[in-house]
């Protein structure tokens, strides 16, 4: 419901905003490695601590404990806190199971208890009403954001003009037959890069990597454009089969102005 709420809003603003809010998790978005610190270090240093808007979602539990906080999640969310970006946090208010852990539950009501001092904490009763909350968090959010400006950026630095976005498209392909019919053929399948910005692509490369057990469906080798215009879009063909894996990382890395730009996504084959 998150990431419904968050693609709904980028549908609604990044193209007059020149905003785009790409959803992160640990479960999609860690790379793993051993011997460059604890899991949580890595988690930090990989994308949390980079982060412009942090959401947390409780329901029964807070998680395993970390060297410096109550959980993961705790400390991804005081970190946030600390260097100033936007956080948001939403407790279950749904009936708890029949087999809660006492103890999780115990550690997550302290942990509510110890942010009712620092700002106002939200609840949800169901997944549409999650989402409806997130939505309006989300406006308010970025609002903050295009006023102050995030904490982290350095100061002067200038953005591409160019905003990519990747999804799955696939649509019939329809055709005139020898008597004049129109008839519909098999879907064309095929992954969709879109320049929803003020300015264009330069040398665009796209690189697709399965996410989860199975392989990419790209069949097209050459994914690579000269120039991508902006609100224009790339389709690179795929087939769809039982071994294809059920999600992607696109990662796109395109030129502008002399400088190169990369942007990563994650695309779930339907």
């Amino acid at each position: 419901m998150v990431e419904d709420a968050i693609l709904s809003w980028n549908s609604d603003h990044t193209l007059r905003s020149k905003v785009h809010l790409l959803p992160l998790r640990w479960e999609l978005d860690a790379t793993p490695m051993l011997g460059r610190g604890t899991a949580q270090e890595m988690i930090n240093d990989q994308f949390a601590d980079s982060a412009d808007i942090v959401i947390g979602l409780f329901y029964s539990r807070l998680g395993q404990p970390t060297a410096s906080a109550a959980s993961g999640t705790a400390e991804e969310i005081e970190r946030a806190m600390e260097r100033g970006a936007v956080v948001g946090v939403y407790c279950s208010s749904a009936q708890l199971p029949n087999d809660v852990d006492v103890e999780q539950l115990r550690a997550l009501r302290d942990f509510r208890v110890a942010l009712q001092s620092r700002g106002l904490l939200g609840d949800y009763a169901s997944p549409d009403d999650l989402k409806a909350k997130i939505r309006s968090f989300l406006e308010r959010a970025v609002s903050r954001l295009i006023t102050d400006g995030p904490s982290h950026r350095v100061p002067g630095a200038s953005g591409p003009l160019a905003i990519l976005r990747s999804e799955y498209v696939s649509e019939p392909e329809t055709y005139v037959d020898s008597r004049g019919r129109v008839k519909t053929r098999q879907r064309r399948q095929r992954l969709r890069v879109s320049n929803i910005g003020a300015g264009p692509a330069e040398q665009l490369r796209v690189e697709v990597e399965p996410l989860g057990e199975g392989e990419s469906p790209v069949v097209d080798e050459d994914m690579t454009t000269e120039r991508l215009l902006d609100h224009s879009h790339f389709d690179i063909p795929v087939a769809l089969t039982f071994g294809t894996s059920p999600q992607a990382r696109v990662t796109m890395t395109w030129d502008e102005g002399g400088q190169e730009f990369s942007e990563s996504q994650v695309i779930r084959w339907m």
